[in-house]
């Protein structure tokens, strides 16, 4: 666990805690991050297993809220079977969110776009039906991403995209279609000063932090096993490229939170 420097109040608003390894059991993660300052955390689900652990999460620990979804590489085990029960699982009261969905022509192309697409149109049939918003993973697909989207009627409450790392003209076609950002560790890495310089530019009413845990932990943990207590180091990096008092900041991004998935907390 990192050693606390000056605590900040954080909200995880992405993590799959049901991925970490068995050396570091979920909730073992996740009350060790209460102790430096987490807030709350909503844990993702990427197919229908994982949607159901992440309901049984929610469910055994408060502070704990879940989503529901089938990844874009699973997007071929969506059947109406399969649907049917995100549908069930969707109706939990700690349910505050519908994916994670979108579409990745980097990781996984070997899924038909096609495939990605009709799954989409699923989630986002889903969404609006529970008035929830979308958890959206894009990787190269801007495009034909927002292109779905502008063909489709969305959720009142549109949603996210997850893990940004974008250009300026793909953040803000994603604000202008009335979705926030999510940023995550990536933003702390060396490569990521373009992602740094861009986030100035970016409405403070519509940013939201993750850590995507267990995967893409910040510096100075690059390489370690990503987990909660350190979205943190997350938070400074945002509040630092944006010339924000941190503590301010950190409130910021809380209000964001709760605005967004219509939680308190």
């Amino acid at each position: 666990m990192p050693s606390p420097v000056a605590r900040l109040p954080f909200f995880d608003t992405h993590a799959h805690l049901n991925l970490l390894p068995p050396e570091l059991p979920a909730d073992a993660a996740f009350l060790g991050a209460r102790e430096r300052g987490l807030e709350g955390l909503v844990n993702i689900g990427t197919r229908i297993a994982s949607s159901r652990e992440s309901v049984d999460l929610a469910a055994r620990l408060p502070g704990v809220w879940a989503t529901v979804g089938i990844h874009p590489s699973e997007a071929a085990t969506l059947t109406p079977e399969s649907l049917g029960e995100l549908r069930d699982l969707a109706a939990s009261p700690r349910v505050v969110g519908i994916g994670e969905t979108g579409i990745d022509r980097a990781d996984f192309a070997e899924t038909p776009l096609e495939v990605q697409a009709a799954s989409l149109r699923a989630h986002i049939a889903l969404a609006r039906e529970r008035g929830l918003p979308l958890i959206l993973h894009c990787r190269e697909a801007f495009e034909p991403l927002f292109e779905l989207l502008d063909s489709e009627s969305l959720p009142d409450r549109r949603g996210v995209f997850h893990c940004f790392t974008g250009n300026r003209k793909e953040a803000f076609g994603a604000l202008d279609r009335g979705f926030y950002l999510s940023f995550s560790g990536i933003v702390t890495f060396k490569n990521a000063a373009s992602l740094r310089e861009l986030l100035p530019e970016i409405p403070g009413d519509r940013i939201l932090l993750e850590t995507d845990c267990p995967y893409l932990a910040p510096v100075p943990y690059r390489g370690k096993t990503n987990q909660p207590a350190y979205l943190p180091e997350t938070l400074r990096v945002c509040a630092e490229s944006r010339r924000e008092d941190p503590e301010s900041f950190a409130r910021r991004i809380l209000d964001n939170t709760r605005e967004f998935f219509a939680i308190d907390f």
